[in-house]
């Protein structure tokens, strides 16, 4: 495989779209085998989590009920061990908490490839808005190696330290058509068929520091927020604002005056004003401007609560200075995750650079203006970073122990 070949292909996710539901989740998932047999699994691709996660058996039958409806059976595969049996708490942060307990098994991916994994299985999950997913578990995605769960994969890094992707393309990316319900998320690579080059903006990774634990996220310097003429938030160094893309997520949500303020001026009609949404440092030139629509921020309810309504798809979350979005913007446009990369072969751990966001070939022009350098899917440089950094404090700090008789 050449250079060029290696850049544009990587390793495609394909993916479907289930219907829409008011939960605030991401309706796209990629189906993958997981355990010997496989089992079919749906699984989320999401930059919003820093764990691997499946719906388990280990739930109680009338508990861990979801849209997705699939549950990976553990004592159906051979090649399952238990790592913690411990029942512990995950949060999702005001979402939601899950319930789990930690294991091993292989994942079976896309280019044929079978990796051994570490992951989470839940034990106990319910309410309205887990019985919406469409998918059964995730792949976490998070900005770095450091900010991964610890006792959880990183399937970034596991492909790449595997050989499956190349660590000078440490590139994932996401085209979505909200239209065919078809799409694909490429880990180590892009589609550049899919996408106007000149069209992208590059947005370097900042961390969200209002809420500690959740530097995991995508995060953006976010200079100013408008619907339509009126500003609502305009940042400075000391009344900071971020930007996220969360491709588990679909609806805007975050701060609470930002999203009710925006709740209060738009409505689920064609007529209603864009949000306009200004990236780069306070005080320092505009990196890019995001132009939303009604037709991207508005969405019928396909199933489950509410079904039939169309609704504005913002919600206050209580995430300080947050303005967080997944597929209601991520539909509509083609994103880059690009990470930097040290280390060596077999021992690459991955930082995070930023976020690629362009115009689709033949699509709406979300990106509206923008100051940043032209893209280019050249080969990246391998950094020589020193040791692999420590990993952030864990979001489960108790220790479990392995279940008696199936630790492997």
């Amino acid at each position: 495989m050449n250079a060029g070949t290696e850049a544009t292909m990587g390793v495609r996710f394909g993916m479907a779209r289930g219907p829409f539901q008011n939960n605030g989740a991401s309706p796209w998932y990629a189906t993958l085998g997981i355990g010997t047999p496989a089992q079919p699994i749906k699984f989320a691709l999401d930059s919003g989590t820093n764990i691997l996660w499946s719906t388990s058996t280990l739930c109680a039958p009338d508990r861990c009920q979801h849209y997705g409806g699939s549950r990976f059976d553990y004592r159906a595969s051979r090649t399952f061990a238990f790592t913690d049996t411990t029942p512990q708490p995950y949060s999702f942060g005001p979402w939601g908490t899950m319930m789990v307990e930690a294991g091993k098994d292989m994942l079976a991916t896309p280019d044929g490839r079978v990796l051994p994994i570490d992951f989470y299985l839940s034990q106990d999950y319910g309410g309205a808005q887990f019985a919406g997913i469409d998918w059964d578990g995730g792949l976490g995605i998070p900005s770095g190696s450091a900010y991964v769960q610890p006792g959880n994969s990183f399937i970034v890094e596991e492909m790449m330290n595997a050989g499956a992707i190349s660590p000078n393309y440490p590139f994932v990316s996401f085209g979505w058509d909200p239209q065919t319900k078809v799409g694909s998320g490429i880990i180590g690579g892009f589609d550049p068929d899919a996408f106007d080059p000149g069209s992208g903006i590059f947005v370097p990774w900042s961390e969200y520091t209002a809420f500690a634990g959740v530097g995991y996220i995508w995060s953006t310097p976010m200079q100013s927020y408008a619907v339509g003429n009126e500003v609502l938030a305009t940042a400075t160094a000391s009344d900071p604002y971020w930007f996220c893309l969360d491709s588990g997520s679909s609806q805007f949500k975050g701060d609470n005056a930002l999203m009710t303020g925006t709740l209060q001026r738009v409505g689920p009609s064609a007529s209603g004003p864009p949000v306009v949404i200004q990236l780069g440092q306070p005080g320092g030139p505009t990196l890019g401007t995001l132009t939303v629509t009604p037709p991207m921020y508005n969405a019928v309810i396909q199933t489950g609560p509410g079904k039939g309504a169309l609704i504005s798809q913002f919600a206050p979350l209580g995430l300080t200075g947050l303005a967080l979005v997944g597929s209601t913007l991520m539909d509509w446009c083609y994103t880059i995750f690009e990470y930097a990369v040290s280390g060596t072969p077999g021992n690459y751990w991955l930082a995070p650079s930023g976020m690629w966001i362009f115009n689709k070939r033949g699509g709406p022009n979300v990106v509206t203006a923008g100051a940043t350098a032209p893209w280019t899917g050249a080969a990246r440089p391998v950094r020589d970073d020193g040791p692999r950094p420590a990993p952030q404090p864990s979001r489960i700090a108790r220790p479990g122990l392995a279940r008696q008789g199936e630790d492997g």
